[in-house]
């Protein structure tokens, strides 16, 4: 069977993320499935040998729970959990992530309520008026979302895919911030330096 590639794993896994926040699992969880996630994706080593190796763990973000799910995403393409939830809310509804502030909350209420299941459809039902009256979405959701539908739809900055929410309080799928938005408080700065020596040298392991 074809293994899948490190960044579709890391997708699938994003996937995974967004799914389980949309049932109310645990937002810290959720936040550690997104950073594991980042974390694959800049990979530069070949996921396989890190797996043959049994070396999973020592990726960054990653822990003996994350590494099973991974294994199994890499293996078969799917996980049984992720299959099971695709079965609850359609794939469209996961574009709804692209908006910023948009929270997990805000778009299983989206789906419910008005049937959104597309960005598309969200700019519609934004533009009819159709948010604004729904008890638990409003006027101010609907005009956030009108502001911020061409962020989502011109895809200018990823990094927005996983900080919606971030305005609204802790975001249950807010991705670790990269070094160009990231808060350059001494802090701050040390800690990203600190995890960029750690990988660095984990990752001469596999040179």
């Amino acid at each position: 069977m074809a293994k899948t590639d490190p960044r579709t794993v890391a997708s699938l896994l994003r996937e995974y993320a967004h799914r389980t926040s949309l049932r109310g699992d645990n937002p810290y969880r959720t936040k550690a499935y997104l950073r594991a996630a980042d974390n694959l994706a800049a990979l530069s080593q070949p996921l396989d040998r890190i797996i043959a190796a049994g070396a999973l763990t020592g990726i960054p973000g990653i822990g003996d729970a994350i590494a099973d799910i991974v294994r199994k995403l890499y293996e078969t393409g799917t996980h049984p959990r992720l299959e099971k939830l695709r079965e609850e809310v359609p794939a469209g509804v996961m574009e709804l992530f692209a908006i910023p502030g948009l929270r997990p909350d805000k778009i299983l209420k989206l789906h419910q309520a008005l049937g959104v299941n597309s960005l598309a459809e969200l700019e519609a039902a934004a533009k009819a008026d159709r948010i604004r009256p729904v008890k638990g979405l409003g006027a101010p959701l609907q005009t956030k979302i009108l502001q911020n539908w061409a962020i989502a739809r011109s895809g200018e900055t990823q990094l927005h895919l996983h900080k919606a929410g971030a305005d609204e309080g802790p975001s249950t799928h807010q991705v670790a911030p990269s070094l160009a938005v990231f808060d350059r408080r001494s802090t701050g700065l040390a800690s990203s330096v600190s995890r960029q020596v750690r990988r660095r040298h984990w990752l001469e392991r596999f040179s």
